[in-house]
């Protein structure tokens, strides 16, 4: 879809908690200043291209040639992995990986990968069309985007592009990270799609204490468990009119979540449709399972396997997956499950537990 003027567009809009009642991810962490895992979409540098295999998924050719000269533009920039992805990923939005030579109705100097506007903000004509060159415009654009690699990665690509519809990238992440991986060889082998590095898990995480504290410190709850309408552009159908969790939001920012108790990490989920990046996992008690929804992408900072202890920073709160507005969402079920969901598997009130175990809001 085309851009509006080809640079960086107007600023994050925030508000209007929204859920999706299906599924639960749970997660368990360490105590506060406990060292996580390293993400490649915050530090590192990029993969370099391995080779060029003969097809990815659909792309294949001249569109694999064209996304290794974007992985290459990024990483001569000393941007890490997530940037790679984001600039594939802009470039199947904007022109299925093809070096092409017009616009649309709406942009007609659009030229190239990045279909980028002849407005002087991109260079000549011949830099439109160069993939490195244009790439290289691209990633220097997006690094001008304040926290780019904190929003989520069809927002931040919007920030540079100026797309009419601001989630019209979100449909390419995972074919984008499939390239970026393909393309990687064996630097890449352990690449999700929030570009987070690999890590085998298993790390206890804290002083294991039993303790229970707020997920979200400073954020007030915005809906509370149970029957209630399903706000508007909910998925679902009937499931949607009874939330199965509480959520809570951080006026003016973006909050850190943390892990509520003492807990193993059983799941992880990066930009999981509905559900968003977020966490699954058990208390070390084996009394519940929790789930933590609508994270920032490349926020995670565990990994399933891991072993925390309550406070532990888990990632940030954000708007992924089928949502309106920033926000944590959390359901609690009875018992050690390894991936709950709703209806299959029994809520229970997170509030009632939270008031037991001390925890105000």
């Amino acid at each position: 879809m085309r851009k509006g003027n080809g640079t960086a567009a107007a600023a994050l809009a925030v508000a209007a908690f929204l859920f999706t009642p299906v599924l639960i991810v749970v997660l368990f962490l360490g105590a506060g200043g406990a060292k996580a895992a390293e993400s490649c979409g915050v530090a590192g540098s990029g993969v370099s291209v391995a080779s060029v295999p003969a097809q990815v998924g659909t792309f294949s050719g001249k569109q694999l040639e064209n996304a290794a000269a974007i992985m290459k533009a990024a990483k001569d920039l000393g941007l890490p992995a997530a940037a790679q992805i984001l600039g594939v990923q802009a470039a199947i939005g904007e022109s299925t990986l093809n070096v092409i030579d017009h616009g649309d109705a709406a942009g007609p100097d659009s030229r190239g990968l990045f279909q980028q506007r002849n407005n002087g903000a991109w260079g000549s004509y011949s830099d439109r069309m160069d993939p490195y060159i244009s790439a290289t415009n691209f990633f220097k654009t997006l690094s001008n985007v304040a926290g780019w690699d904190q929003l989520e990665p069809s927002t931040a690509i919007h920030r540079v592009q100026g797309n009419a519809v601001e989630s019209h990238y979100a449909q390419f992440r995972t074919p984008a990270a499939g390239v970026v991986k393909a393309l990687g060889g064996e630097a890449a082998a352990g690449l999700d799609a929030s570009g987070a590095c690999p890590s085998a898990g298993g790390t206890v995480l804290g002083e294991l204490s039993g303790e229970w504290v707020h997920p979200l410190a400073g954020a007030s709850m915005t809906s509370g468990y149970g029957p209630r309408a399903a706000p508007a552009g909910t998925v679902g159908g009937v499931l949607a009119n009874f939330h199965y969790g509480i959520d809570f939001a951080t006026p003016g920012h973006a909050g850190t979540i943390v892990a509520v108790t003492d807990m193993k990490i059983v799941k992880i989920r990066h930009l999981d449709g509905t559900f968003g990046s977020g966490v699954t996992g058990q208390t070390t008690n084996g009394e519940l399972t929790i789930g933590y929804y609508h994270m920032e992408a490349g926020s995670l900072k565990v990994k399933e396997g891991d072993v925390v202890a309550a406070g532990t920073p888990l990632g940030t709160e954000g708007a992924t997956g089928n949502v309106t507005g920033r926000h944590l969402h959390m359901e609690f079920f009875p018992g050690a499950l390894p991936n709950p969901m709703v209806p299959v598997n029994q809520t229970t009130d997170p509030a009632s537990i939270f008031k037991a175990q001390g925890v105000n809001f």
